[in-house]
């Protein structure tokens, strides 16, 4: 099966569901954490050496202003209208050299949200392995304030992208049952791409939509989610165990 790159993207304005989805997703990254302590070794600089870049850490929890920084036009699901209306408020609009969509420069930026590491005990894509779910709190830019967004850095300087994360026939299905809960509970327009646009909703929308009339909509929130993380356990038990079966033959 050959990998895939998983998209998403999402435009939250309110502070309060904000802080209840990064709540959620935080009891994912420390999940995912403890799987991934299991067979990390200490980092250690020894006695006389230059000191050595520590690893990034498994969960960066994001709040600070930075800039200068430019952003993405493609953040949005229209990077047309984004840019459109990045030129009636005045700000720069770059044409990047080469391949590229084109990008919005503001001075600064304040960034809160949460970027961690996704378990995978193959260890295939080092560096794309990670999800974020920060946003971009822009008030001054009502277009650009509540946007998921990556921080990158690329040519020196500091750019917001789409979050991304590659994946290989492992935790495909499962990004589909967290992105489905994630737009039917909390962010009404997240959107997200695997191999077909909102791949999976669907079927995911049926079953919350059953167990939220049964069982009413706050109780139904925590319990999707106490599966999402279920299920995520599933998958890295099997894998670790497929992982360490091909080690031994």
């Amino acid at each position: 099966m050959r990998s895939v790159n998983v998209l998403w993207k999402g435009n939250c304005r309110d502070p309060q569901i904000r802080y209840r989805l990064l709540g959620y997703l935080h009891r994912l990254a420390r999940l995912s954490d403890s799987y991934l302590r299991r067979g990390e070794r200490p980092f250690l600089s020894l006695v006389g050496e230059e000191p050595m870049t520590p690893p990034r850490a498994n969960i960066e929890t994001i709040d600070k202003t930075i800039g200068p920084i430019l952003i993405s036009s493609l953040i949005g699901p229209h990077p047309e209208t984004l840019i459109a209306r990045a030129g009636e408020a005045g700000l720069a609009v770059i044409e990047p050299r080469g391949e590229g969509p084109p990008l919005i420069a503001l001075d600064e930026v304040l960034l809160r949200g949460l970027d961690f590491k996704l378990f995978d005990p193959r260890g295939l894509y080092p560096g794309d392995d990670r999800m974020s779910f920060v946003f971009l709190e822009c008030p001054e830019h009502h277009f650009l304030d509540g946007r998921l967004v990556e921080i990158t850095e690329k040519d020196g300087a500091l750019h917001l992208l789409s979050p991304s994360i590659h994946l290989h026939s492992y935790l495909e299905d499962w990004t589909d049952c967290l992105f489905a809960w994630i737009r039917f509970f909390l962010v009404g327009d997240f959107w997200w791409q695997r191999r077909e646009e909102l791949q999976g909703y669907g079927d995911y929308r049926g079953v919350f939509e059953q167990l939220q009339t049964e069982r009413g909509s706050a109780e139904a929130e925590e319990a999707t989610f106490d599966a999402v993380l279920s299920t995520f356990s599933q998958h890295a038990e099997h894998t670790i165990d497929q992982v360490q079966s091909l080690a031994k033959a």
